[in-house]
């Protein structure tokens, strides 16, 4: 009678303990199966992350250029080295002086007291904007550079002398600047593309923004002094 008692209690024992260990198994089978998912999850939400962020392309203003402007041709002199060649349009007002190396031409204007002023640079988009990428979506760059359209001579391609030509222009301001940029049918700016960056007055914005006007087509107001 012991004996048997002994023996179910046994018999009990090991079922409980077969059973703990069984539940135990499948509870840790769960847990790390929940574990290797959620590492997942969080590895492919990064890799997504980090896919997006680089698929932006980096721009910025090349300020060795940008800060010229509005300079003299006397005090720029040397600064980008011995230019390809210097040539002077006296009849125009103007005085072109080409670079290689990168390629770039800067156009001074005649400032009235003898001496020309930097008004326009014209270059490839990837030096104007240092970048390397082959191309970077125009929203983005107008998002990086906080660019604002305007109203210009977008029509009007005189200063896109330097690189490829895009299907059509967008005249922008970013930082008191304003630029002209030749653009892909798919609203893209390439390494190649035509950029110039030119000052106010010779961009030609109109101030109303109504009105596309080129330089040769601005005309400064007639005064009262001037009609007497």
């Amino acid at each position: 009678m012991k004996k048997r008692f002994l023996i179910t209690v046994l018999g009990l024992s090991m079922s409980a303990v077969l059973f703990s260990a069984c539940g135990s198994k499948k509870e840790n089978t769960e847990t790390t199966t929940q574990t290797v998912a959620e590492t997942k999850g969080k590895a492919d939400k990064t890799t997504t992350v980090e896919s997006s962020k680089a698929e932006v392309v980096k721009v910025d203003i090349n300020y060795d250029v940008a800060n010229h402007l509005d300079e003299s041709y006397d005090d720029i002199g040397k600064e980008f080295g011995e230019p390809a060649s210097d040539e002077l349009k006296s009849d125009k007002g103007e005085r072109v002086v080409k670079y290689a190396e990168p390629e770039r031409e800067f156009h001074y204007y005649d400032d009235k007291s003898g001496g020309y002023v930097l008004e326009a640079v014209s270059a490839k988009a990837g030096d104007l904007f240092s970048f390397s990428a082959d191309n970077v979506k125009l929203s983005d760059m107008l998002d990086q550079m906080e660019g604002e359209k305007a109203t210009g001579i977008e029509s009007n391609d005189m200063y896109l002398t330097v690189g490829e030509k895009g299907d059509s222009n967008v005249v922008f301001q970013s930082e008191g600047y304003f630029f002209i940029v030749s653009v892909g049918k798919d609203e893209t700016v390439s390494k190649n593309s035509a950029v110039a960056i030119v000052t106010e007055d010779r961009v030609g914005v109109e101030s109303t923004g109504e009105t596309t006007k080129s330089p040769s087509e601005i005309k400064t107001p007639e005064t009262t002094a001037a009609k007497q």
